[in-house]
């Protein structure tokens, strides 16, 4: 029975592929059987416009088991993960999300089981749009919170180094002084004098 592992990231900044890879081999799944789609929303790109959503369809047309680690790397959009789930379900696909064991049964045949099954997905489903939504709404709140508090949003402001360690030097200040004048940390101001040297 083919077992594959299929993992999402929602972007590339500050998130690596690498704990979906390790989950993936703690189930006992062959790296070369991992899927990741990187820089990929959950909530706005459908699974089947995924490339590597693409290739484990093909890998489990006629079943297996595929590992997630929860649904919503497959889809936070309602619709979306019960129609995808819907369709793994016909092809005979067994789902087990890795984060609490859940499994969802493609080849379950008692109609208790798949009525119980079908109830968990859609509520599943229901919460993990919710959370999206949700946190996309306090996401919005904090912005325009720090907005009206003139605080700065983005990357953080980058320091001239070289103007870090030449005010030290040239006031003969401590680590601690330097980064209390220009308001950094005590990191900043070592990388800078080790920068100046």
């Amino acid at each position: 029975m083919k077992t594959i592992y299929y993992g999402r990231i929602s972007t590339t900044d500050g998130q690596t592929s690498a704990s979906q890879y390790d989950d993936a081999a703690k189930q006992g799944v062959d790296a070369k059987h991992v899927h990741v789609d990187e820089g990929v929303s959950g909530y706005h790109v459908a699974p089947m416009e995924r490339p590597e959503w693409k290739r484990v369809m093909d890998k489990l047309s006629d079943g297996g088991v595929l590992y997630v680690r929860w649904v919503d790397r497959i889809s936070r959009n309602y619709e979306e993960l019960n129609r995808t789930m819907r369709q793994l379900m016909d092809m005979g696909v067994k789902v087990v999300c890795t984060l609490n064991g859940m499994v969802f049964d493609g080849q379950a045949t008692d109609a208790i089981a798949k009525a119980t099954r079908d109830a968990v997905l859609a509520f599943m489903a229901a919460q993990g749009e919710s959370d999206y939504l949700n946190r996309r709404e306090m996401q919005k709140r904090g912005i325009e919170s720090a907005k009206a508090q003139g605080k700065h949003l983005g990357r953080p402001v980058e320091h001239d180094a070289r103007a870090i360690a030449q005010w030290r030097k040239e006031n003969g200040s401590s680590i601690a002084e330097t980064a209390e004048n220009f308001g950094v940390s005590v990191a900043t101001v070592k990388r800078a004098c080790s920068a100046a040297k």
